[in-house]
Formats: C-alpha cells, sequence, structure tokens
C-alpha cells in the first residue's frame, strides 16, 4: 500500500529537479538551489528522461541544453509545481509561506513599463522565485484568477468577483504627454485651451477613457486632429515622439516612459480631472500572505518614489 506514495513523490522530485535546471540553466545551478548535491540532480534528470523514455536535454562539453520536447513540457511542470503550492496552502494555511513559483497577468503597458521594476524589487526578497506573465482582457482576467490560474493582476480596474481581492495600489492623475521640443513643453502647467490646434494620440474605443476625452474635447470646443487611436499606453506616449503630437495617460506611466524616453516630457493640464487607479488583485487565499504582502511592498517601492516626484512637479 505504501508504493504508490513513495512513487509519486519520487515523481515530484524529477519535476522539481527539471523545472530548476530549466530555470538556472546548469545542473551545478539547480543544485545549489535545490540544496542537493550536483550527481543528485544529475541522477534526477537522468530518471526523469528514462522513466518517460526519451531524452530532454542535449549534454555538450560538460553543459546541459533542453532540447524543443522539454521546452514544451516546461509550461505544464510549471503549471504542476504551482498547484501543489497552493494545495499546500490550502490544507495546511501559512502566512510565512512563499510561492516558489508566481503567476502574473497584467494590461500589456503594465508589463512593459512597471512589471519589470517590480520583479526586480520581489527578487531581492525572494531571489530563487520563477514566474510567469501573461496578460489578459479583463473578463479572461478575472476568471483566471478566481479559478486559480494566476496569483496576482494588475490592472486599472478592480476585477469584481466574490473569491477576488482587490487592492488599490494608487491613484494619480493622467497628465499630457509630448516631445520636448514641442512648443509647449515650455509651460509648466497646460490649460485645456492650449490643446486647440494640436494634433493628438488617443486611446481606441473600447478604453473607458476614450468616451472621456471625446466629451472632454467636444464640451470645450477644442479642435483637435486624432492621428492614432491605440490602448495601449506605453505605445500611445513612444508615439507622442514619433508623431510629434500630444498623449494622454496616467502621470505614473508618463513618468517611467519619459524616464526611458528622455525626448519625452509631460506636464499637468488644468481642467483635466482623469484619475487612473492601479489595484492589486488576488484570490482570498493568497491574502495576508507572505508572498501577497513581497508583492504589495514591492509596487510600493516601485511606485512611491515617482508617486513623490509627481507631487513635487
Amino acid at each position: 500500500m505504501s508504493s504508490p506514495p513513495a512513487r509519486s513523490i519520487k515523481r515530484l522530485k524529477y519535476i522539481e529537479a527539471f523545472s530548476a535546471v530549466m530555470r538556472t540553466g546548469s545542473i551545478s545551478a539547480a543544485a545549489r538551489e535545490l540544496g542537493m548535491s550536483q550527481p543528485a540532480v544529475s541522477q534526477l534528470i537522468g530518471n526523469l528522461e528514462q522513466s518517460i523514455g526519451l531524452p530532454l536535454f542535449v549534454r555538450r562539453n560538460g553543459a546541459i541544453f533542453p532540447n524543443s520536447r522539454a521546452e514544451m513540457l516546461h509550461d505544464d511542470a510549471l503549471d504542476l509545481l504551482a498547484l501543489i503550492d497552493r494545495l499546500e496552502m490550502r490544507l495546511q494555511p501559512r502566512s510565512d509561506k512563499l510561492l516558489s513559483h508566481i503567476r502574473i497577468s497584467a494590461t500589456m503597458s503594465f508589463i512593459g513599463e512597471v512589471l519589470p521594476l517590480l520583479i526586480d524589487q520581489i527578487r531581492n526578497a525572494h531571489p530563487t522565485a520563477s514566474y510567469y506573465v501573461s496578460s489578459h482582457p479583463v473578463d479572461e482576467m478575472t476568471n483566471a484568477v478566481a479559478e486559480g490560474h494566476v496569483d496576482f493582476a494588475f490592472h486599472t480596474r478592480p476585477l469584481e468577483h466574490p473569491n477576488i481581492v482587490n487592492l488599490l495600489q494608487c491613484e494619480v492623475p493622467q497628465v499630457c504627454i509630448l516631445r520636448t521640443d514641442h512648443p509647449l513643453a515650455g509651460k509648466d502647467m497646460l490649460d485645456l485651451a492650449d490643446l486647440d490646434g494640436n494634433e493628438i494620440i488617443m486611446p481606441s474605443r473600447r478604453d473607458p477613457y476614450y468616451q472621456y476625452y471625446r466629451d472632454l474635447l467636444t464640451r470645450n470646443r477644442l479642435n483637435c486632429r486624432t492621428v492614432v487611436q491605440a490602448p495601449f499606453a506605453s505605445f500611445s506616449i513612444l508615439m507622442a515622439g514619433v508623431m510629434n503630437a500630444l498623449s494622454f495617460n496616467s502621470a505614473l506611466m508618463a513618468e517611467l516612459a519619459c524616464q526611458k524616453q528622455t525626448e519625452l516630457t509631460w506636464r499637468p493640464v488644468k481642467g483635466l480631472n482623469a484619475i487612473t487607479h492601479f489595484y492589486l488583485s488576488f484570490p482570498v487565499l493568497l491574502q495576508g500572505s507572505e508572498t501577497q504582502q513581497l508583492v504589495s511592498k514591492g509596487f510600493s517601492a516601485v511606485t512611491d518614489p515617482v508617486i513623490a516626484r509627481l507631487q513635487g512637479k
């Protein structure tokens, strides 16, 4: 009766070793991460290949390289290990249990501007974690978090579901992004009237801000020609430089983008009252966990200095 569980446990060790080698790129690095000897990890990988009857790695000059079969299996291995983490949390809830595989979904602009900085913050405290990053429309993101396929989601709207916790991480005003050599860049604060006669970049029709800006322009009788429509904040900001047009986005995204694109700057606009909210969403199961607190703290570490600069600008 004890044989099947022992076999299952050994299989899990195979998968852990396989995932560690895939993640670190070598047997020695995987051994250090797992707290095992290098021969023990090599044996686990060899046993895994023997058990499925197929090679997963190419050995060459003392190095190990995954083949296409290993690449295809890696996602399944990560999903399995992530599931085991969550089963352990359900059976033995522990606030001091850090997830070893963190699955994140976010908007494309968040992924491009904020997420690399956030993961860098998390790695300082949790260097052995691995990450799976995806982007979903808000409805699919909601389902993915509620059904346990995603651990943490970042969006400008709360994900409405009884099994999801939404934390408001920060809220920042919308601003105007423009080139540093644009005539309006000489002003510290713009008025709505300054926008008249300029070419602008608008959000796509599906974006909640599309109707806001359309109404704003109509109500104030501003004659602005739309030269680009796009749903992606980072793309819209970049196109402000390419088209020498005015783009509008959250001050957080604007500040981070302008730090990298030094030919761009941003200005507040008097009468532009739109506020962008940034939410961290996660399953109820993860509320109060050390991983949730680590992600929240990492987000604040990225955004607080930017928001402080905004308040002083």
